[in-house]
């Protein structure tokens, strides 16, 4: 009977120590809730793990000291906070997809020692998918050009966008060199948002 109940308030224990963390939930324009998923035209379905995950993570490359402890979805092991994605490595810096609202660009990575940025190109506008045969028109429409150095925004590599509560629902490359020759990498199909 003794083992039981040590073996009991050990589970109770470790029960309690999840839940003492705060949860860091998804935002609108990128809702990675658990459980739920994306499927794109190029065959490629992002999936949110089950349940919210404590974690961790190095605020600066080098850093020696990390953030407190949270809650947070995860996809393909890596950490999703709001508009943010991260990995619990010190040379990954914490990737931020998009600041809703901002007029500025911002930094997301390196590459080859050079700062990688995005911007919100466009706010609120309309775009048109098509889910089981059906057009949709989805309304609300952030996009966001990802580029290499500070002045090249205009020759960006990525361009995504997001429509809230479904998350990214477009993203085209830049296959040119000197100019942009846009094509489209994937389109969202269908979805499910776990709320």
């Amino acid at each position: 009977m003794k083992k039981l109940i040590c073996v009991i308030t050990i589970l109770l224990l470790i029960a309690c120590e999840e839940t003492e963390y705060p949860v860091i939930y998804p935002e609108r324009y990128f809702p990675a809730y658990p459980e739920s998923f994306w499927v794109y035209s190029n065959g490629k379905t992002l999936k949110v793990d089950p349940g919210y995950h404590k974690h961790q993570y190095y605020p600066e490359i080098g850093s020696v000291k990390t953030t407190d402890f949270v809650l947070v979805p995860r996809i393909e092991n890596q950490y999703v906070y709001k508009y943010s994605i991260t990995q619990n490595n010190p040379q990954v810096p914490l990737r931020t997809f998009l600041k809703e609202g901002s007029p500025t660009s911002w930094i997301v990575d390196t590459w080859f020692g050079e700062n990688v940025y995005r911007k919100i190109e466009k706010f609120n506008t309309l775009d048109t998918l098509y889910f089981d045969n059906q057009q949709t028109i989805i309304d609300s429409v952030i996009t966001v050009v990802e580029y290499i150095g500070q002045e090249n925004e205009n020759r960006w590599i990525y361009r995504e966008s997001f429509a809230p509560n479904i998350g990214l629902i477009r993203r085209e490359i830049n296959i040119g060199y000197d100019s942009v020759i846009p094509h489209t990498e994937m389109v969202l199909m269908r979805y499910f948002i776990n709320k």
